[in-house]
């Protein structure tokens, strides 16, 4: 009888959905904003850089399936950009700096030896974080995702900085990228610049956000909608606003305008 049923608890953890499953990633490309969620919960926020215009990054939903520390760069041989550059091995200098994270063909997330226009699109497409965020990052993947690499490794793998490592992930990461330039978070509404000039900053743009965010449509003043738009293209670099000052008699849904 012990044995059916230890047979059955086997077969069920078999089943049993990882725990990184639960684990996922965010990355807002206007805000140039990297979340970490465990469920809907928000447990990091990092400044990043994403690609500068011309040099794109990719949105869409994706997977972080492997880790690479101490990473060394190959320049990409079809790229423009990086004709007159070379190999660099593992080390301080290194642009792919302490550890990159897999999530499509080309593209990383990974550090940069040099953080000074970390919070703009700079890249030459990937995701660039502080190197003391990517690693930071990088372990709490390790501990979630079933790495092939144990966490309790990952000391003595920085400290031999020009050895690289790799890591692959039995539980990949989910990692979703949007094109969001309106945010509605909290009591504040914020607008950023649409460097890529999708033509995302509309009215439309911004009611679809309210409505995100649980608002009434019909607590929605289109005027002060536009108001803000006018005064967000007027406005270098990112426009935050409180709600209650863009917009009068906005309520939630469900709440009667008289309350």
């Amino acid at each position: 009888m012990k044995l059916s049923r230890l047979l059955v608890a086997l077969a069920c953890a078999a089943f049993a959905v990882p725990a990184a499953a639960q684990m996922r990633l965010d990355l807002n490309i206007p805000e140039n904003r990297l979340r970490l969620l465990d469920g809907d919960s928000v447990l990091r926020t990092y400044r990043v850089s994403v690609g500068m215009p011309g040099h794109d990054t990719p949105d869409g939903t994706f997977n972080v399936e492997r880790a690479e520390w101490n990473p060394s760069w190959r320049p990409p041989t079809t790229s423009e950009w990086a004709r007159d550059k070379e190999f660099m091995p593992p080390g301080p200098n290194n642009p792919m700096g302490r550890v990159k994270l897999f999530f499509a063909p080309l593209y990383y997330i990974h550090g940069t030896p040099d953080s000074t226009n970390i919070g703009a699109p700079a890249s030459h497409g990937c995701v660039r974080m502080r190197n003391r965020d990517v690693v930071e990052l990088a372990r709490l993947l390790h501990e979630h995702a079933q790495p092939t690499v144990a966490p309790a490794e990952i000391d003595g793998i920085l400290r031999r900085s020009t050895t690289t490592r790799w890591s692959s992930f039995r539980a990949p990461v989910p990692l979703a990228i949007r094109y969001e330039p309106v945010v509605v978070e909290g009591d504040e509404v914020r607008v950023y610049p649409d460097f890529y000039n999708r033509s995302r900053l509309h009215s439309e743009g911004v009611i679809q956000a309210l409505l995100a965010a649980g608002y009434d449509a019909r607590s929605i003043d289109r005027a002060q909608v536009r108001a803000l738009l006018q005064r967000a293209g007027t406005t270098r670099g990112p426009l935050s606003v409180k709600l209650a000052d863009a917009f009068t008699g906005l309520r939630r849904t469900g709440l009667s305008a008289d309350r």
